[in-house]
């Protein structure tokens, strides 16, 4: 009987010894399957944010790349030279007027009308400041190539500016150079060449400018004539002229020609001949200044 007892427990303590390393073998396997969805998840989360993270870091990288090749293929900008002198061209005339006066000069009782449409040409048909607007476009173009600031005091034709405005244009920029474009009219067909004005040397309203402005007009005149080969006409002084009288500025009118004269109408309306014109103007203004000394 005590023999069955003994058995009986030993089985007993067995069984209840593999029961309990049965449940810990359980859990045991229950905690590891855990930490590894636990890892697993951890590192499916890495992953995502890696993804996530990664096109940006792409895109910040190509942005940066894009913008360092766009910095490199740009071409370098050639710098731009000046020469420190300003040039105020003044296309003669306008299409539009007002049909009103102003005083010949600072001062001055005596009226002149405030501008005027100018002659045409006999030939051809074109306006003075039709053609005195394209020569001074081609002129700024010219000048500016040769490092000088230049301002116009007019851009088209179908606004009215007097004299005394254009003359404002000038002063208000302390022009070194203030250019009068016009051509010439007469009653003759066969008057004939180019020519500047100037003041006299007893201009009433600024004469301390005549030798500067006679320099300038004999400068212009030369090289102009030197240029296209043109009959020169010479200096013309006189005090009646508005826009010189109000200028506080070194000025000069060029007469290009006469529209007036058949062969010199046609030849002021070919390109080839107002580049050449353009070419001795602008030359006349370096000589009067000393550039390219």
């Amino acid at each position: 009987m005590t023999k069955k007892i003994l058995i009986f427990c030993l089985g007993m303590m067995f069984l209840l010894t593999s029961c309990t390393k049965s449940s810990s073998d359980e859990k045991n396997a229950v905690d590891i399957h855990k930490a590894e969805q636990q890892e697993e998840q951890q590192k499916e989360e890495k992953e995502k944010k890696a993804e996530e993270i990664q096109p940006d870091i792409k895109e910040e990288i190509q942005t940066e790349g894009e913008e360092i090749e766009a910095v490199q293929e740009q071409p370098e900008e050639p710098a731009q030279t000046t020469n420190g002198k300003v040039v105020v061209i003044d296309p003669g005339h306008s299409s539009v007027i007002t049909g009103e006066t102003e005083p010949i000069g600072p001062g001055a009782s005596e009226r002149k009308p405030a501008d005027a449409i100018g002659t045409s040409g006999t030939i051809t048909g074109i306006p003075e400041y039709e053609l005195t607007l394209a020569v001074s476009q081609k002129l700024q173009d010219e000048l500016e190539s040769r490092g000088y600031t230049v301002a116009m005091t007019r851009e088209s034709s179908d606004i009215p500016v007097s004299c005394v405005q254009r003359a404002e244009v000038a002063n208000q920029l302390q022009a070194d150079v203030f250019l009068r474009i016009h051509a010439n009219g007469s009653e003759s067909t066969q008057a004939e060449g180019a020519m500047t004005i100037c003041t006299t040397p007893n201009n009433p309203y600024a004469p301390q400018l005549y030798t500067q402005s006679r320099e300038l007009s004999d400068c212009i005149i030369q090289e102009l004539c030197t240029a296209t080969g043109c009959e020169n006409d010479g200096v013309w002084e006189t005090d009646t002229m508005s826009g010189s009288n109000w200028s506080q500025v070194p000025v000069t009118i060029v007469e290009m020609g006469y529209m007036t004269n058949p062969q010199e109408d046609e030849l002021m309306a070919t390109e080839e001949y107002r580049n050449k014109m353009v070419q001795g103007i602008a030359n006349g203004v370096d000589l009067y200044l000393g550039i390219g000394k």
